[in-house]
């Protein structure tokens, strides 16, 4: 049998607490790439910065290889880390007995003229040295002896960059929208129950400011509002006809969501399992500290996820429906993060522990979220208009939040 074995360098720098994470984030994603593909996986004892982290054997060929992640998928950014992650490789490969250098570059989306650059840099540069290009749209791109098996394309769905037509209405519910409608209702709610700045504003810039989109956007939202008497200026930008705003909100929130029926790996008592894991991921996040920004990770690489519908009501002290089923919000379909928490997708006919939901509005998701117990949860809104529709008594715990938070905020005292 012939063996290949792959050795990951990472150079640790102690003044780069981040970028060492990211590089651990990005080994961990070619361990669970090359596991796929029924290599054999290993960690040398030796940890030195001049040896590999990573030993993977799999037929003939011997690769130490040299990693390195991009926060941002611009030519001028990934260049440079590809020509010192092919260094880091030849210099792993000079003290690794019969091994070849493989270069990595990592990063959420390398578009294809980029990738291609990319691939002639390495060919003029270092015509001797193996190459990875892997991005989260899901291409794997290596060049070199027995690495070809790993290759994998990007979807059409993400290739496809259709050009915008001419006219496009304005789409109240979009996912910049969404978030902003809630950093207008923040100051009525409280702290504990919506992340968000409480602040009053007079104008679009001020309400994009706040909430940390561009100008644009809040300019375009509040005329929409404005002309549809959603809100009216007394000084500062004043909420109106809530309740009708929250009406339509939940009807647009009616498509189907992508979800995924999930068991545990290891069997347990289900609700606790669920908070220790959704806890020890959120302590890995590193979720940064801007209260407008709560619930992004710091890791480029790494998806989101917070606790979501009945489960977050539950949590938030609003529950009113037991036994429903319990969902996690994930930013992303990926199955890297289903093992780090501890999940696998549920086989036909089996019970299902957890649905994993891909948000339609991530970005009003996640930032809204609140932190409690060390665990990141949907916003109290959120959870509102996630379960008003569902099957398992979804009207009722709808009825349950309206009547004890929501009924608050409307302007006109109607009651849902």
């Amino acid at each position: 049998m012939v063996k290949i074995r792959i050795m990951a360098m990472i150079a640790t720098h102690h003044d780069q607490p981040r970028a060492s994470t990211h590089l651990d984030q990005a080994i961990k994603r070619l361990e669970s790439l090359f596991r796929r593909a029924h290599w054999r996986i290993e960690r040398p004892v030796d940890r030195a910065p001049s040896r590999a982290d990573l030993v993977v054997s799999h037929r003939v060929h011997r690769y130490a290889v040299g990693v390195k992640v991009a926060a941002e998928s611009r030519r001028d950014r990934l260049i440079p880390l590809f020509a010192a992650a092919i260094l880091d490789a030849q210099a792993a490969a000079r003290i690794c007995v019969d091994a070849g250098p493989l270069a990595v570059i990592m990063a959420s989306r390398i578009p294809e003229p980029i990738a291609r650059d990319l691939k002639d840099y390495a060919a003029r540069v270092a015509p001797g040295v193996a190459i990875g290009i892997v991005d989260l749209d899901g291409r794997v791109h290596m060049v070199g002896p027995g690495l070809e098996a790993l290759n994998a394309a990007p979807p059409r769905s993400a290739l496809a960059r259709p050009a915008a037509p001419a006219y496009q209405p304005f789409d109240l519910f979009s996912d910049v929208n969404q978030w902003m409608l809630k950093v207008l209702l923040a100051p009525r709610i409280p702290e504990t129950l919506l992340n968000g700045p409480r602040i009053d504003v007079s104008g679009g810039a001020e309400l994009a400011r706040a909430a940390g989109v561009s100008q644009a956007s809040g300019f375009r939202l509040v005329r929409h509002l404005l002309d549809a008497e959603f809100a009216e200026r007394s000084g500062a930008l004043r909420p109106a006809r809530v309740s009708e705003l929250l009406r339509r909100w939940q009807a647009a929130n009616l498509k189907p969501p992508r979800e995924i029926g999930m068991r545990w790996l290891i069997p347990g008592d289900a609700d606790d399992q669920l908070r220790q894991a959704l806890r020890r991921y959120s302590s890995e996040q590193q979720p940064i500290a801007s209260p407008r920004r709560r619930g992004e990770s710091a890791d480029p690489l790494r998806p989101r996820v917070c606790l979501g519908l009945f489960a977050a009501a539950d949590a938030l002290g609003f529950g009113h429906v037991h036994g429903a089923a319990r969902h996690v919000y994930i930013e992303r379909l990926d199955p890297w993060a289903w093992d780090a928490l501890g999940l696998a997708p549920a086989q036909p006919g089996y019970p299902i522990d957890v649905c994993i939901r891909v948000p339609r509005a991530p970005r009003s998701v996640f930032r809204g979220a609140v932190l409690r117990d060390g665990i990141l949860m949907c916003d109290i809104l959120q959870v509102w208009l996630d379960v008003a529709e569902h099957p398992a008594r979804g009207r009722e715990q709808a009825r349950e939040i309206w009547r004890r938070v929501l009924h608050s905020v409307v302007d006109d005292g109607s009651v849902k």
